[in-house]
């Protein structure tokens, strides 16, 4: 039997949500009655104490099955005298009776008042009969799409089966998320989780959302070894982290300025802070992401202090973490190539460059996590382009050594139909479909210079190669692609 779509009751709640007409017809009393044995009104009132004056600011009341009416921790105690006067004047303001209430004062201020007035659910406007109908339904809705999926997770054997089941709850449940934002569009994410005193559409929609969340929080708490880490994260999730990282994260920062380090570094550095301290409701971050994040800016804290926090230590620190972005490869790279300019000779340079391969075949880095998880790690970035480098310098020594033993005798080159551009990315062609599977490029670019010409170019440059080899025009694509089609009608038979 096929599993019940996850959000069939959410998408009839908000087809509801979205057409009120439909429910306002019906009776919802009988259904609210059934979560509360008692109805009454909460008045929040806060006293504010002004030199020898006390002021008081009264709240719009919420019904106790108002989803903030859980969150009230009051308890029942005599009035405190200073403000047992102004009780019969806020009264007489709220146009209620004395024997109507009971007053109740917050647990954690003793300045804040609740007065809770009896009131009966028909009594309600439409409007907040709705808005805690919505409330009750997806609570409850919750309730059960959990039991659910534990017994079907429970189910599922293997953990393929598992993650590919979790993987499509999560869609759904992101898809969903994602268009009620766009709905409800909101200033900032805190906006998401504060309610208005019309009890409107959007307040609804509010509703809907926060479930939702807590759907994805339940997944991503119960099932932590199966998401699909490339799912934007909660925003519940990134307060209750960014709250355990935030000061870590000043302190990274504020010891990263007083190094006194290079200002590339430094802004390569900051990057994945920046990343935590910039979540907003347009650009939330993947769990993956924000994983690496908060690991970067923990790691960052244990390794650097004021008195270990060299431009050195730094580097160590990102090639640890794997920081494997481009700009941070080419800082390092640019540090060997500017040792490689002072060196004499070929010799030299090539010492220099198998030092820096010991050296980086040696470091520890973490290879189960990085930055750009779409590139190679920043130790194979770098242990890759070194061997290149030494295997140029090394083929360069060898064509300076047997220089002068050289045949005079010119070289014969194949004279191609083809211009430049074209043959590049033809051999381009043939690398990525695996006919020539040399995998150093510069070789391949040595050799269309080394064996080949054309109608107007009798020496070929490897670098005029490799410029059109990574910027190819749409017109040499389709000489080539027309070439390519002719092969394949000569091999017809």
């Amino acid at each position: 039997m096929k599993p019940k779509y996850i959000l069939e009751n959410y998408d009839r709640i908000l087809k509801e949500i979205k057409n009120p007409k439909i429910i306002f017809s019906n009776d919802l009393v009988p259904f609210l009655e059934n979560f509360t044995s008692e109805s009454f009104l909460i008045y929040q009132v806060d006293f504010i104490k002004q030199d020898s004056t006390t002021k008081y600011v009264v709240k719009k009341p919420i019904h106790n099955l108002h989803p903030k009416a859980t969150k009230i921790n009051f308890k029942e105690v005599d009035v405190a005298e200073e403000f047992k006067t102004l009780i019969p004047k806020i009264l007489d303001e709220l146009n209620i009776l004395e024997h109507q209430i009971n007053l109740r004062w917050c647990s954690k201020n003793g300045n804040t008042l609740y007065i809770l007035k009896a009131c009966e659910i028909e009594d309600l406007s439409q409007e907040k009969r709705f808005f805690l109908y919505c409330y009750h339904s997806l609570k409850d809705e919750n309730l059960k799409i959990k039991k659910i999926n534990k017994e079907l997770v429970f189910k599922l054997k293997s953990k393929k089966r598992i993650e590919q089941y979790i993987h499509r709850k999560q869609y759904a449940l992101e898809n969903l998320a994602h268009k009620l934002i766009k709905e409800i569009n909101p200033i900032n994410s805190s906006e998401l989780y504060q309610f208005s005193n019309n009890y409107d559409k959007i307040d609804c929609l509010k509703i809907a959302y926060i479930y939702l969340e807590k759907l994805l929080r339940f997944i991503e708490k119960e099932y932590r070894n199966y998401l699909n880490v490339d799912i934007k994260i909660p925003y519940r999730s990134t307060f209750v982290k960014e709250f355990e990282i935030t000061k870590k994260g000043k302190e990274v920062k504020s010891q990263l300025l007083k190094s006194n380090s290079n200002e590339k570094l430094l802004k390569l550095a900051f990057e994945p802070l920046l990343k935590i301290e910039t979540i907003n409701i347009k650009e939330k971050l993947t769990y993956y992401e924000f994983n690496y994040c908060s690991e970067f800016i923990l790691t960052l804290h244990k390794q650097i202090n004021s008195e270990n926090n060299s431009e050195e230590t730094i580097k160590e620190c990102l090639f640890y973490l794997n920081f494997n972005s481009l700009q941070f490869f080419k800082y390092l790279t640019v540090e060997v190539l500017q040792e490689l300019e002072t060196q004499e000779n070929n010799i030299k340079k090539i010492d220099i460059l198998y030092r820096y391969l010991k050296n980086y075949n040696q470091k520890q880095s973490r290879n189960f996590i990085k930055y750009k998880p779409n590139l190679p790690s920043l130790k194979e970035q770098i242990i890759g382009w070194l061997e290149e480098e030494v295997e140029y310098l090394t083929k360069k020594v060898k064509l300076e050594a047997n220089q002068n033993i050289a045949n005079d005798e010119e070289k014969i080159k194949f004279l191609t139909g083809l211009s430049v551009a074209q043959l590049s990315y033809f051999f381009g062609l043939l690398m990525e479909t695996g006919i020539i599977k040399h995998k150093n490029q510069t070789d391949v670019f040595r050799f269309i210079s080394e064996n080949f010409k054309t109608n107007n170019t009798e020496k070929i440059s490897v670098d005029s190669i490799k410029v059109k080899y990574y910027n190819v025009e749409s017109t040499t694509k389709n000489v080539l692609r027309e070439k390519i089609i002719e092969l394949v009608g000569l091999t017809k038979f």
